[in-house]
């Protein structure tokens, strides 16, 4: 069963689409590497005539094997979004039906990635609820870009309007040129000045309030007799 929040899988197919079409920018030819250990590499074709057509797989990922080997088609569901999936047979190109449902055996995965280094797969049905939910979403999605747009596009006119009509762009640009002037107005002398200051005012508050003795005499003393100011 659906679910309007879960990506469709033709977003999915659209989001590879277009990272495809980013990666054929960089390099002419792409060349994925094979799948890691404990991996497989499965397709998926939205429509069946598009493996007869041997086009370009709308989905493409390598998924986990089971312990035993297998592969739980349960798992290909969640990934892409999907209702149902069945493989599809590379020798007489027709959906094929595993002998335990939502599984894959080794031995069939073998079978069915023989010549082509994956398994291909098909939605076969899709049931009317998800379909409208798939509907949903996809209009949904349509309404928060248009919004989105009709934000920007506004504040866009907004900015240009501010900028064309108002003194306010003038304001700004006059502000900040005189906050400038003052933060660079300031010169070494005067900032030194002002630490020398701050540092008397230290050495007092500490002499008022008793953290520091100064005892001249007695420190004089003592360094006449021990060699150190301290008391």
């Amino acid at each position: 069963m659906g679910n309007t929040l879960a990506k469709s899988p033709q977003e999915l197919t659209l989001a590879t689409a277009r990272s495809i079409e980013k990666q054929r920018q960089l390099i002419l030819e792409p060349v994925s590497p094979p799948p890691p250990p404990g991996y497989v590499r499965v397709h998926f074709h939205s429509h069946l005539y598009q493996i007869y057509d041997r086009s370009l797989p709308d989905l493409t990922a390598d998924v986990p094997l089971c312990r035993s080997g297998g592969l739980d088609l349960d798992v290909v569901k969640r990934r892409w979004g999907l209702e149902t999936c069945l493989p599809v047979d590379p020798l007489r190109w027709k959906p094929f039906e595993p002998s335990h449902p939502n599984y894959l055996s080794p031995v069939a995965i073998e079978v069915l990635s023989y010549g082509q280094g994956c398994v291909k797969f098909i939605e076969p049905t899709v049931s009317r609820q998800t379909l409208m939910q798939r509907q949903t979403r996809e209009a949904v999605l349509g309404i928060t870009s248009l919004v989105q747009l009709s934000c920007f596009r506004s504040f866009q006119m907004f900015a240009e309007c501010i900028e064309a009509d108002t003194p306010l762009p003038d304001v700004y640009r006059h502000f900040r040129r005189q906050a400038q002037r003052i933060r660079f107005a300031w010169k070494w002398e005067e900032i030194l000045s002002v630490f020398i200051m701050c540092i008397w005012i230290g050495l007092a508050v500490a002499s008022f309030g008793g953290y520091i003795q100064w005892a001249p005499k007695e420190r004089a003393r003592m360094w006449v007799h021990t060699g150190s100011f301290l008391l």
